[in-house]
C-alpha cells in the first residue's frame, strides 16, 4: 500500500486457534496458537515456531462456541522481542475466507454489546 493504510480495519480477537501447514514443509504439521487480531484480509497471530513465508494454511479458529475453517497463505513470520514467538501473518486465499472473516467479527461485535448491556444493566 503506497500511502501505508490497510485496506481491510484490524479487530482484536484472543481466541485458540489450530494451524495446519498444507505447503511446503511440514506438511499436515499442526501448530497450537492464539489469534491476535482479524480482517476482512488477513489475521495475525502468535506461534512458538517459525512457519515458512509463502506457505499454504488451513486455520481452525473457534469464535463464540462457532468453529471456522479458513485458508490461507503466510505472508510474514517475525520473531517478537521476547525471542520465544513468533508473530505469524496470514493473508486469505478467497472472498469465501473474507465472508467467514466477517461472520467471525459479527460474531465478537454481539458478545462485546452482550458483554457491556449485562454491565449496564447491572
Amino acid at each position: 500500500m503506497e500511502s501505508g493504510r490497510r485496506k481491510y480495519i484490524r479487530h482484536p480477537l484472543s481466541y485458540p486457534l489450530k494451524t495446519k501447514i498444507l505447503y511446503p514443509a511440514k506438511e499436515g504439521k499442526e501448530v497450537q496458537s492464539e489469534a491476535d487480531n482479524i480482517s476482512a484480509g488477513g489475521l495475525l497471530f502468535t506461534c512458538d515456531q517459525e512457519i515458512q513465508i509463502g506457505g499454504e494454511v488451513e486455520i481452525e479458529l473457534t469464535v463464540e462456541k462457532r468453529i471456522f475453517l479458513l485458508d490461507g497463505r503466510i505472508v510474514r513470520c517475525e520473531k517478537k522481542d521476547n525471542e520465544k514467538e513468533y508473530s505469524i501473518a496470514v493473508v486469505f486465499n478467497s472472498p469465501n475466507e473474507l465472508l467467514k472473516a466477517r461472520m467471525m467479527e459479527q460474531a465478537v461485535r454481539i458478545e462485546e454489546f452482550k458483554s457491556v448491556r449485562k454491565k449496564v444493566q447491572g
